[in-house]
């Protein structure tokens, strides 16, 4: 029989002290484990490119006159590099009704859609106050470093739900995030709520400035000031002479020029445009002084030097400036995306240089915000049926209908409120004291825009909310975008080449191919290199950089992870 001394303790704590034992080593063993299976390496800057009105296939067109991948001194190319050392998707679409600037903005970096992140349009009519509304305004900031424009401050109050930037913030991380843009919705839009800085050029003053909402000292950063100060120094009694000093590719023309100025910057090269002036920022110039910001910006806020992600967001507008004068098919777009690849070349080489490990450690996308139609009157020349629908035009026949049909409104000169881009809006006053029902007269209203030369479709709210809407791909599209109180009462669609009239040469406003189709390409050390003909959404690139950064997607994220393009 054994004996049951043989295995009792020398001590009563011997048995707690071999236990303690195991279980040091199982943790030690753990901790290794852990060690030795961490996750990915997250980047330590993500750079958000987006060029505005940047058709999807501007790279295609012009690409044999971008700069190499790699030149001879190891500098870096543009789109060329983004594209050969990255993931490229030649087509990818915004889904919703009016590809616009605030509306694409705002999608890019939220990965929502305008009926939930309340951005359907640039600018708005508040039928309760009676006033229009742009998509960044907001009474309780004001501009910093610059004059008072017509909406006296800016915020990013009017966007619903989170960004990414947002959301490396709410993480707790110690992330940055800044954005820069000539316009100010662009910039505003992509930084969300929590940016540390939006930054975007007073055109009449010509300098660069922000809001109160990120500035609560009233006051800009002190590199910002001299950047302006080197600005005016280098502007003071200049021109820019804007001349074809190479030839093109032969995919843009050079005889078709824009009926009148429009774009104030002459109808045909050279064009010769005097500095500190809105002018000269419908040019390269606009991308010059873009790109310089961004510099700035990055050695100021110590970009993708610290410990987490930060974020750097910019938009070259000077492209849309230039695509609204003369439209897509003109030389001068040729060109402008030909010193957008210099530019993004310059950009890259700066971060390689300045940020330890350089681009080894940055997550790079580029992506626009709409594309643009062929300009209506070269369309025509090519036996499209195309047109313009001027509002004005539009407003006056729906009235006389309304007035004819319903009698002259009592409270109010007209039916109609305020009408842009296909957006109607009911006088509500005149309802209220003709006591006409909303749906009653918006469906006069519908009937009207249906006999109008060059509107496809037309729908109300309540058409809305009964889903009795267009069929197939606008079905989709009204109800990605509609947001009550912001998307008008009654909504026109075009027909393919048929725009809005505000004035511009040709615009942007709806959902066809030409206006929602961009390129999307993200470069960085976790992302596979590639040409990926599948279509996919703008709205895929907020989640896959959240999953790149290891942080959540946006709140009303619709989107899903590029996954077939990133190493595990």
């Amino acid at each position: 029989m054994m004996n049951r001394r043989f295995f009792k303790p020398a001590y009563p704590w011997t048995w707690i002290s071999i236990v303690a034992s195991i279980a040091v080593s199982v943790g030690a063993s753990a901790v290794v484990s852990a060690e030795t299976s961490a996750l990915p390496s997250r980047p330590k800057l993500v750079v958000l490119l987006v060029i505005d009105q940047f058709r999807a296939d501007y790279l295609s067109r012009f690409e044999s006159r971008f700069l190499p991948s790699l030149g001879k001194n190891g500098e870096l190319g543009g789109f060329r590099y983004l594209i050969q050392n990255g993931a490229y998707f030649p087509w990818a679409e915004y889904q919703i009704l009016q590809s616009m600037t605030c509306p694409g903005h705002a999608t890019v970096l939220t990965g929502a859609l305008p009926y939930q992140m309340g951005i359907p349009l640039n600018r708005w009519f508040n039928s309760t106050t009676g006033q229009t509304v742009y998509c960044v305004e907001d009474a309780k900031e004001q501009i910093v470093g610059g004059p008072t424009t017509p909406h006296t401050g800016t915020s990013p109050r009017n966007l619903i739900g989170t960004t990414v930037g947002d959301e490396l913030k709410n993480a707790g991380y110690p992330s940055k995030v800044v954005t820069v843009a000539l316009k100010d919705r662009a910039a505003i839009m992509m930084g969300g709520h929590r940016a540390d800085l939006a930054l975007w050029m007073d055109q009449k003053a010509h300098q660069w400035v922000s809001s109160t909402f990120y500035l609560n000292n009233g006051q800009l950063p002190e590199w910002v000031t001299t950047l302006n100060q080197d600005l005016r120094k280098s502007e003071q009694g200049k021109t820019f002479e804007w001349t074809l000093n190479s030839k093109g590719t032969g995919y843009s023309t050079e005889a078709h020029h824009p009926k009148d100025d429009t774009a104030h910057i002459g109808r045909q090269f050279p064009h010769i445009l005097p500095l500190n002036t809105k002018e000269s920022l419908a040019s390269p110039y606009g991308i010059d002084v873009t790109e310089q910001a961004a510099e700035r910006a990055q050695i100021a806020y110590h970009l993708g030097e610290g410990a987490r992600t930060d974020l750097l967001a910019v938009s070259f507008s000077s492209h849309d400036y230039v695509g609204h004068g003369f439209g897509p098919n003109s030389r001068e777009m040729e060109e402008m995306t030909v010193m957008e690849d210099r530019a993004i070349s310059k950009l890259l080489n700066h971060l390689k240089r300045s940020i330890p490990g350089g681009l080894d450690h940055i997550v790079i996308a580029l992506t626009g915000d709409h594309g643009i139609p062929m300009e209506p009157d070269l369309a025509k020349v090519n036996r499209l049926d195309a047109g313009r629908i001027v509002d004005a035009e539009l407003s006056a026949k729906i009235n006389q209908r309304l007035n004819e049909k319903l009698g002259k409104p009592i409270g109010a000169q007209d039916w109609v409120s305020f009408n842009e881009d296909l957006n109607v809006f009911i006088h509500r006053e005149a309802l209220k004291a003709s006591q006409r029902s909303l749906s009653e007269v918006a469906d006069v209203v519908k009937a009207e825009m249906l006999q109008f030369p060059g509107i496809a479709h037309a729908f109300t709210a309540k058409d809305v909310e009964q889903r009795t809407l267009p069929p197939g791909l606008h079905q989709h599209q009204i109800l990605n975008t509609y947001f009550a109180g912001r998307s008008g009462d009654v909504i026109g669609i075009p027909r393919p080449f048929f725009l809005s009239h505000g004035g511009d040469t040709v615009g942007h406003m709806t959902g066809y191919s030409y206006d929602r189709t961009v390129p999307l390409v993200i470069t960085g050390p976790r992302i596979k290199k590639g040409h990926y003909s599948q279509i996919v959404r703008v709205n895929d690139l907020a989640p896959t950089l959240s999953s790149l950064t290891g942080v959540l997607a946006p709140a009303l994220n619709e989107g899903r992870v590029l996954h077939e393009v990133i190493k595990e």
